[in-house]
């Protein structure tokens, strides 16, 4: 029997629903904001930067993570 061996569980996040994947465009839309304001928010000088991922070349949201960041800047 191995000695000391952490069994605390690491719990993967839960995986990404396609149908709220959004780029750019999309989540402005959804925002109703320009896509200028996504992209100065992306931005490091503007705080705590809105949550996106890249695919290859392209940016890409959550928007359940993109909603708790909302809501936490509301706070």
């Amino acid at each position: 029997m191995p000695k000391n061996q952490n069994t605390a569980a690491v719990t993967a996040p839960p995986p990404l629903d396609p149908t709220n994947i959004l780029t750019v465009e999309e989540l402005a839309a959804r925002l109703k904001v320009p896509p200028t304001w996504v992209y100065e928010h992306l931005r490091a000088r503007a705080g705590k930067t809105i949550p996106a991922f890249r695919c290859g070349r392209y940016l890409r949201f959550d928007w359940l993570e993109v909603a708790a960041w909302l809501r936490e800047r509301r706070a």
